[in-house]
């Protein structure tokens, strides 16, 4: 798994993820711990790109589900970037799709910010 985190401003967060995001990855920890560190700090806009992930496993889509549950207690969404069909596939079988916005790609998410909520997008 290679992740790549940027954030774009004090309320949004662009998760780049490649590879498998799997909890048998030695960076799965990490990354986990690193989302919940910006949910504490008051964060829970996200843009989740997993484009580029060839495989997700439950404990992925857990993390996913988190960030969504926790958006959604602050009226706000995540927003994921996926245009593969076995991916996607797995978050409809979870029925999970419907907590979150699926986009094209990161820019639609940014625009899908900026008509909902008001972000101010200031450059990437």
């Amino acid at each position: 798994m290679n992740i790549k985190i940027n954030v774009l401003s004090e309320t949004l967060v662009i998760c780049t993820i490649s590879g498998e995001l799997s909890i048998f990855d030695e960076d799965f920890e990490v990354f986990q711990k690193e989302l919940i560190a910006y949910l504490k700090l008051g964060i829970y806009r996200f843009i989740v790109d997993l484009d580029s992930v060839n495989y997700i496993d439950s404990s992925g889509i857990g993390v996913i589900i988190r960030l969504a549950t926790n958006a959604m207690k602050k009226e706000t969404s995540i927003v994921v970037v996926c245009n593969q069909p076995h991916v996607k596939r797995v978050f409809s079988v979870a029925n999970v799709d419907r907590i979150m916005k699926f986009v094209e790609n990161v820019d639609e998410g940014i625009n899908f910010f900026v008509r909902t909520t008001g972000f101010e997008n200031n450059g990437r």
